[in-house]
């Protein structure tokens, strides 16, 4: 298997006279975190809706592990591994925590063998579930109903959907976004154990949050990757600082 996880080559997206992505071409490694970032339309959004298959108009090609998967829909890139998170939770607020993830956990088993031809499969769903409240400290919370949760532990329970059918490339975008100050540690700390083994792009605009947890930096700006490297790298890069943190190249 290849070693580069995900592939965008020559990406262009344009909305009417607006050119959101410019031809964008990157390798996305395997078991790597990229922390994307840039100013506010800068296509951060719209290259991971791209990769998603919840933009499919778009020039260029998309490849998952060498495989050009530019015209598969989100949900047969889900079954090439990819799971997806959005800046508003996607969860069904009206049903409790467990039937969240029982729902996650049906999709993750239905690919291998029919629930009603298999007399494994509760206890299979059971330990998948068990193991994912575990991981996103939601043992305690399990019958709750999910709306009225706090945010963060709403984002926990997202971030457990979505890991459930065992995604091996994960798009997080702002998975911070309305979390209380007092819960983003825990946030941090349970995307760097989902991280591990994955490959993962994330959009983030905490950016404590994105340096500690990124392998490499992604930086852009008018639709196109102005910057990219390690952490420090890019904290000292001048385009960086001038473009996106609005400091004086000369400076």
């Amino acid at each position: 298997m290849t070693a580069i996880a995900l592939q965008c080559l020559n990406v262009s997206v344009e909305f009417g006279a607006l050119r959101a992505i410019d031809d964008v071409s990157y390798d996305f490694a395997r078991g790597l975190v990229y922390g994307l970032i840039g100013p506010n339309g800068a296509g951060k959004t719209t290259l991971l809706n791209v990769l998603a298959g919840r933009l499919l108009k778009h020039k260029g090609s998309v490849l998952c592990e060498g495989q050009d998967m530019s015209s598969l829909a989100p949900y047969q890139r889900a079954t090439k591994g990819i799971g997806r998170s959005f800046q508003i939770t996607q969860i069904y607020p009206a049903l409790s925590v467990l039937e969240n993830l029982r729902i996650a956990a049906q999709i993750k088993h239905s690919r291998f063998v029919p629930f009603w031809i298999s007399p494994r499969y509760d206890s299979q769903l059971a330990t998948d579930i068990d193991a994912m409240l575990e991981l996103t400290g939601l043992t305690a919370y399990r019958d709750n109903i999910a709306g009225t949760m706090s945010y963060g532990l709403q984002r926990a329970l997202e971030l457990g959907v979505t890991l459930l059918p065992g995604p091996r490339i994960l798009l997080l975008d702002e998975p911070m976004a309305g979390i209380g100050h007092h819960e983003i540690d825990g946030a941090t700390r349970l995307i760097q154990t989902a991280s591990a083994g994955r490959t993962v792009l994330l959009i983030e605009h905490n950016m404590d949050v994105i340096m500690s947890l990124s392998n490499r930096i992604v930086v852009m700006s008018n639709g196109s990757i102005i910057a990219q490297g390690t952490p420090d790298q890019v904290k000292a890069d001048p385009t960086v600082r001038s473009v996106y943190l609005g400091e004086d190249e000369s400076s």
